[in-house]
């Protein structure tokens, strides 16, 4: 099995628009996120680009290695549910499985 292991998820809105103000949002995304993988607590960080287009991004601690495949695609199911019109992009690495 491959995949990318996810280090960043950078959520775009459509072109001319802008995202809403995600705060309490994305307290509770990343609340549903450990609970379905209680393993990475503590493991994200989000940010909210202040201006328009108030781009949203939410990226793995240092100290963190990445996501795995399954754990990021579930972060980006939770990220495409809270801006519904808006794109997720995913960055990271390659992962192989041994």
């Amino acid at each position: 099995m491959s995949g990318l292991k996810l280090m960043t998820a950078w959520v775009c809105p459509p072109p001319g628009e802008t995202l809403p103000e995600a705060g309490e949002g994305l307290e509770g995304l990343m609340r549903a996120f450990y609970q379905a993988f209680p393993e990475y607590e503590g493991c994200l960080r989000a940010f909210q680009a202040p201006r328009a287009p108030r781009h949203v991004f939410v990226y793995v601690a240092r100290d963190c290695s990445g996501l795995l495949p399954w754990a990021g695609e579930h972060l980006r199911g939770l990220l495409a549910g809270l801006f519904p019109q808006a794109e997720v992009r995913a960055y990271g690495k390659a992962w192989v499985e041994a």
